[in-house]
């Protein structure tokens, strides 16, 4: 046990090292930082990052959303497109992060992540530091920061959710979906993260049924962790999600009546009519908390550091 936290320690500690001490100090400030995650593959997660974030666009707030499922990036294929340049770019030096960003729906930008590029699942300390670096050119440029992260609870997506003002929890209202949710929510508190964690349901048929869940799953985490989960919302299922998707298109645009689209305004709108949490320092502080994952994570133990999931 001991063992596998110090291997975590050290998977962490080689992304956020040395290279990056001087950047991860600068202080940006002006994005909510918001990552979208899920104890499981499957639920619908980039998707819903990518029709919250037009939602947001089109309350006139700007965003950008940032494709951090690293090396099984899909947010670009979701909207029928390659992109000329994505992180692994960055990463070797090929062109500034700045370049990467790609125009989307409604005005939101989009920085793409590599998709089947397995060497961005493992990247060398001075590499994540390119990143970071790119980060500091598009200081006050957003108001949201959107970060779709991997499936699942290794570090690579601890981290981003350790580090974000707020985490969406997406997850569904199957035994098994459900079941990861709750496991996400108790490795983020067991790592003794301060993120404000929320709960999306997806593909519910049923409103009751989704809303005794829901509440049952944060309930659930209250009374055993101790901890409280914000009940954002739930997403209908909808056929039209999936005649979407594979038209490769939002369904926000392509059918803005739709049951689904209906729930995305709903959560939008209750992200920004809540009362505001005090922020945590913006998208520098957010790059910092990169960093101090590694003293939260070392406490996080396990018998096996988890893979990656899909989207």
């Amino acid at each position: 046990m001991a063992k596998q936290a110090d291997l975590l320690k050290n998977w962490i500690a080689e992304k956020t090292g040395e290279a990056t001490r001087d950047v991860l100090k600068k202080r940006i400030d002006g994005a909510r930082v918001m990552a979208i995650t899920s104890g499981k593959g499957g639920v619908g997660k980039s998707n819903l990052t990518l029709n919250l974030a037009i939602a947001l666009a089109d309350r006139h707030q700007r965003v950008v959303l940032l494709d951090a499922d690293l090396g099984l990036a899909n947010i670009n294929i979701m909207l029928g497109y390659e992109p000329q340049y994505t992180l692994w770019d960055v990463v070797q030096e090929k062109i500034p992060l700045r370049h990467t960003i790609q125009a989307g729906p409604s005005g939101i930008r989009i920085i793409p992540g590599g998709s089947g590029i397995t060497q961005l699942a493992s990247l060398q300390a001075v590499e994540i530091s390119r990143i970071i670096e790119g980060f500091q050119e598009l200081e006050g440029e957003c108001d949201w920061l959107m970060i779709d992260t991997g499936a699942g609870i290794s570090a690579n997506v601890l981290s981003f959710v350790l580090a974000a003002d707020d985490a969406i929890v997406v997850t569904n209202p199957e035994p098994t979906a459900l079941a990861d949710a709750y496991g996400l929510i108790k490795a983020v508190w067991e790592s003794e993260g301060s993120v404000a964690l929320k709960l999306v349901m997806n593909r519910v048929t049923q409103k009751d049924t989704g809303l005794q869940m829901g509440e049952r799953l944060t309930k659930l985490a209250d009374r055993v962790l101790g901890k409280s989960v914000e009940f954002l919302g739930m997403i209908t299922e909808d056929a039209n999600v999936s005649r979407a998707v594979l038209r490769q298109e939002p369904f926000w645009s392509l059918y803005p009546k739709t049951a689904a689209s209906q729930d995305v305004g709903v959560i939008a709108d209750r992200l920004l009519e809540r009362i505001p949490a005090p922020r945590r320092g913006g998208w520098g502080a957010f790059i910092r908390r990169l960093r101090d994952t590694i003293p939260k994570l070392e406490r996080y133990e396990s018998d096996t550091i988890p893979k990656e999931g899909g989207v």
